[in-house]
């Protein structure tokens, strides 16, 4: 939240603890974004995974971070966490991935701490995790069960709930619990402020596919409709940004029409987006979460004005036909979705009509700006100031 004035560390103020073990620590979309939010009236600290254990300030935020383990270390991550949470008291455990719900609930709960849980279930995670196993369907299916049990029994001992739409936000509703809805969308300044020369000038239109991205998010696909493209000598560039899963990033040479960036720092994103036509979406439908997940890159594609072509899926579908910016099409369609690729390229008119559609509604709706608002609000409606302050 750029511009917002932060007050000095107060012993006396409400000490918020914003913990998870899967996004980084200084991930300016995730926990550090709601941090540097919450840090205008409240003392808080991000404590999580980071490339090594370090403590920092940065911009009035205490940042603890503990150092990332691969899939089979992760429980000595979380073994860390819990520690820590148990020598140190906060008024609020602020909490963003299930797992870590896990070790707050012990810790917070039965170990007598006596602070506030908040849970930001900002994914499906039951089918998130099962889906991230890649098991055979019947034992997915299983796993996702089970820990849609766990959760669902975790979640009855915190004390409020954000959620990032509608759908999670009834799934957390039955515990007639504080709950709010705070989209993980993009900010209109991290996208304005930002600007830089970072592609070789090319006359191909570019059109951009970002995230972190493998089969569920339909790459091959994106690879088969780049290929019918060029059998249709429609000139196109298509910039690739983020992490690709998988063997999928051997196809994304120079030679086959692509630029394959690797995963970016965030603000170097905006600059890619202004190079930009197209603006790509393209999940399958492979777990409850994909279907109704509106993607962080949906959102950064509108505050940059792209339209976007995007899987017809209830999360980003939903935006995308209400807004108008976009053209929604079947995830395993290649051909239908090179069609839209080259209709908007070809109707110029037509798609500045829908990226125009598509930063007004950034403006109006989609951007961090509003969403902090209803951040701080929300935190501001749980009377946080009968807690009694942590020493």
């Amino acid at each position: 939240m750029a511009g917002n004035k932060r007050l000095p560390q107060d012993k006396n103020r409400i000490r918020i603890c914003l913990i998870g073990a899967s996004h980084l620590v200084d991930d300016d979309r995730m926990l550090y974004r709601e941090g540097l939010s919450l840090a205008v009236h409240y003392n808080v600290e991000v404590v999580g995974a980071g490339v090594s254990k370090a403590t920092v300030v940065k911009d009035g935020v205490t940042i603890r971070s503990y150092r990332k383990r691969r899939r089979l270390r992760h429980i000595e991550l979380l073994t860390e966490l819990f520690m820590y949470l148990r020598s140190t008291r906060f008024d609020v455990v602020h909490c963003f991935d299930l797992d870590t719900l896990a070790i707050v609930v012990i810790a917070v709960r039965f170990l007598s701490k006596r602070s506030m849980i908040v849970y930001d279930a900002h994914e499906h995670f039951p089918s998130l995790i099962a889906e991230y196993f890649r098991l055979p369907n019947l034992l997915s299916a299983a796993l996702e069960s089970f820990l849609d049990k766990i959760e669902r029994h975790l979640a009855s001992f915190c004390d409020a709930f954000v959620t990032v739409n509608e759908t999670l936000r009834e799934r957390f509703s039955v515990y007639s619990k504080p709950i709010a809805i705070v989209r993980n969308v993009s900010s209109l300044a991290w996208y304005d402020m930002h600007t830089g020369e970072v592609l070789e000038e090319t006359s191909e239109p570019i059109v951009i596919f970002s995230g972190n991205l493998g089969w569920t998010k339909g790459v091959d696909t994106m690879i088969e409709a780049k290929r019918i493209l060029d059998n249709w000598a429609v000139k196109t560039c298509f910039v690739v940004t983020g992490r690709v899963k998988g063997g999928f990033r051997r196809g994304l040479t120079p030679e086959n029409g692509f630029r394959y960036t690797g995963w970016l720092d965030y603000d170097v994103l905006p600059c890619f987006l202004r190079k930009a036509k197209i603006g790509l979406a393209l999940a399958r439908p492979s777990s409850t979460n994909r279907i109704i997940a509106q993607p962080s890159k949906l959102f950064a594609y509108m505050a940059a004005g792209l339209p976007i072509v995007a899987t017809e899926l209830a999360g980003a579908g939903e935006i995308v036909r209400r807004e108008n910016c976009g053209v929604l099409v079947e995830h395993d369609d290649a051909v239908g979705i090179a069609s839209a690729i080259a209709n908007l390229l070809r109707h110029e008119e037509a798609r500045r009509r829908m990226g125009q559609n598509a930063r007004h509604a950034a403006e109006r709706v989609y951007n961090w700006e509003a969403e902090s608002q209803k951040l701080f609000s929300f935190y501001n409606s749980l009377k946080l100031s009968s807690v009694e302050v942590a020493s």
